[in-house]
């Protein structure tokens, strides 16, 4: 395999995967790979695979290394997936981590360690640098993901940041920050943008940040709107209708987020890719993830009929 995993190579979209679930809500393996593939045909080729929107905290190391084989052989290239790693125990990161490896997976995105909450800034520093000489591995990246608004408690602050990329500066390349107030992924930017890559997940924010990488939930059901928002170009509607106003990426994005509201955003986002796919079996949600009420369900079905969502987007 060749080794084209600089950071300068970490660009573009990179979609969150939703991963749909079978009735004893194991992987759908066959319908993640379908969903894959329909992704491709719409220009992305480059995946998080159990990231937050992955529900990635919620599924064991098995059941990932599984997926991770089924959708390689599917076609999906192993350098093109960053694959997210949950565990307060970082020796058992680290053995996921060599696992993956040899599967040919060289990008990880991996969370501060969320029980005991909050850590000193040593106590962190110490956590991923252990981590990674437990891995002993050269040739692999580690992308952390600063979880923002969700658990400010668990973002690693500036100075153990600082503390990792000096020691170790060819593992530790970039970071995926999941905080929808601009400002913290601007400050990040400012810190650290000129030496490691500093990935956004909040749509919204991407036509004021103009980054060169973001990683994206609504990926799943708008890709090209996404891929137009981060070119900064605007929608080529295979077919306008006279006097007929073309929504630009933004106004899209904005509307979709505004549909999505407080429900549960995973459970929603599910809705409507089951809507799109016309199969019910997408909706479903792993354990401790938060479903929908049926009267929250039927309001996002009308919602989402609304939004009519198009083909070329």
């Amino acid at each position: 395999m060749p080794n084209n995993l600089s950071a300068t190579n970490f660009h573009g979209v990179w979609p969150d995967v939703l991963v749909p679930l079978q009735e004893d809500l194991s992987i759908d393996q066959a319908k993640l790979c379908a969903h894959l593939r329909n992704l491709c045909a719409k220009g992305l080729e480059n995946f998080v695979l159990f990231g937050h929107a992955g529900e990635g905290s919620s599924f064991s190391v098995d059941e990932k290394l599984s997926t991770v084989t089924h959708v390689i052989a599917a076609g999906v290239e192993a350098q093109n997936i960053l694959l997210g790693v949950h565990s307060s125990s970082f020796i058992e990161i680290a053995q996921f981590i060599r696992k993956a490896y040899e599967k040919g997976v060289r990008r990880f995105l991996v969370s501060a360690p969320l029980y005991g909450q909050p850590f000193s800034h040593i106590a962190l520093f110490d956590y991923f640098d252990q981590l990674i000489k437990q891995v002993n591995l050269n040739g692999w990246q580690l992308f952390i993901h600063q979880l923002g608004g969700i658990n400010h408690c668990a973002d690693l602050p500036e100075v153990a940041l600082t503390d990792l990329r000096k020691t170790h500066p060819l593992i530790f390349v970039g970071m995926v920050d999941q905080d929808i107030h601009v400002n913290h992924t601007v400050d990040l930017m400012r810190s650290f943008g000129t030496e490691i890559v500093i990935a956004t997940a909040h749509e919204p924010n991407l036509s004021v940040l103009k980054p060169t990488v973001c990683v994206s939930a609504l990926a799943n059901v708008i890709p090209n709107i996404v891929q137009h928002l981060m070119a900064n170009e605007a929608v080529k509607s295979a077919t306008q209708i006279a006097g007929m106003k073309i929504a630009k990426p933004d106004d899209r994005v904005v509307e979709l987020m505004t549909l999505l509201g407080n429900y549960p955003a995973i459970a929603a986002l599910k809705l409507m890719l089951s809507m799109h796919y016309r199969a019910e079996a997408w909706e479903r949600v792993r354990p401790p993830q938060s479903t929908l009420t049926k009267e929250g369900r039927q309001a996002l079905m009308g919602a989402f009929k609304t939004f009519n969502l198009q083909a070329h987007e």
